[in-house]
Order: structure tokens, then C-alpha cells, then sequence
């Protein structure tokens, strides 16, 4: 990773970024909608938001991880979104960001990270195998829209 980008904790005042980010997933917000949920979970003992931050302060990545516990499984931690700046990819900026998760995970005394990854980013699956992670399974995702106030 370059010398001079650095990962911390997100904080609310980094929404601005986050949404522009989350529209490079595919999944456009605006940023006041994005302090809402930033607030929410930032401060969430069982999630982690890291941000991947230059010199200048300009958010190039951010990664949000979640600790869960199914019946069937247990304990683990979830990267639940990860996204670097197309300008920054290649530098070494998603590794950091999964090694802050994994250092994270482990430090809260769980053996396993877990991460998903949408079929259709080909260019990710390759990343993902570079850092140690094992495909166990494909899988289809269902969606059903209650209400329009339930999207928060």
C-alpha cells in the first residue's frame, strides 16, 4: 500500500465519500442518508467501518465488517462491503483494509472472516483468492421490498 494512505475508523463526517463509493457498488445513496447509517453503526461495539484515507483526506476505500452469529455456525465476522477508488486499485489499499478487518476479527477472539462476493464482479474473486479466502459455496440471493421507509 502506498506510504501515504492510511486506514482509521470512519466517522459520520466521511458520508460524503462513503455514498460516492457505495455508487461504484451499484448502490447509490446520498450522503445524508449515508450519515444516518454511518451513525448507526460506527459506534456499533460488533461492526467495524474502516476508511482508507490520503494525505489530502479524500476517502479512496472503506470496508464495513460485522460480527454475526448464525445457529448452524456459530460465531464469525462478515465483511459485509468493500469498495477502493478505481484510481487506487492495484496499490495494495484493499489488502490493508482486509487486514485491519482480519486484525479485527481476531482481536475479537473469532476464528473466521467471511466475505461474499456478487458473481457478476469477476475482478474481485481473484483478489479475494490472492489473500487466502476459499470459495465454499455459490448461492442465489432473494429480495422481497416490505416498504419504502424499511430501505434506511
Amino acid at each position: 500500500m502506498p506510504d501515504l494512505v492510511t486506514v482509521r475508523n470512519a466517522v459520520v463526517s466521511d458520508a460524503h465519500r462513503v455514498a460516492e463509493l457505495c455508487g461504484v457498488l451499484g448502490y447509490p445513496v446520498t450522503a445524508d442518508l449515508m450519515a444516518e447509517r454511518l451513525a448507526g453503526v460506527v459506534d456499533a461495539s460488533e461492526e467495524t467501518v474502516l476508511v482508507a484515507v490520503l494525505p489530502s483526506g479524500k476517502v479512496v476505500g472503506w470496508l464495513h465488517a460485522s460480527e454475526r452469529q448464525l445457529l448452524e455456525m456459530g460465531r464469525y465476522a462478515e465483511i459485509m462491503g468493500l469498495v477502493v477508488d478505481a484510481s487506487h486499485r492495484g496499490l495494495g489499499v484493499g489488502r490493508e483494509l482486509i487486514a485491519r478487518a482480519e486484525a479485527w476479527t481476531a482481536a475479537r477472539g473469532l476464528s473466521d472472516l467471511h466475505v461474499r462476493s456478487n458473481i457478476a464482479r469477476i475482478e474481485s474473486h481473484p483478489f479475494y483468492q490472492r489473500l487466502g479466502y476459499v470459495r465454499v459455496k455459490t448461492q442465489h440471493a432473494y429480495r422481497k421490498a416490505l416498504s419504502t421507509n424499511a430501505a434506511r
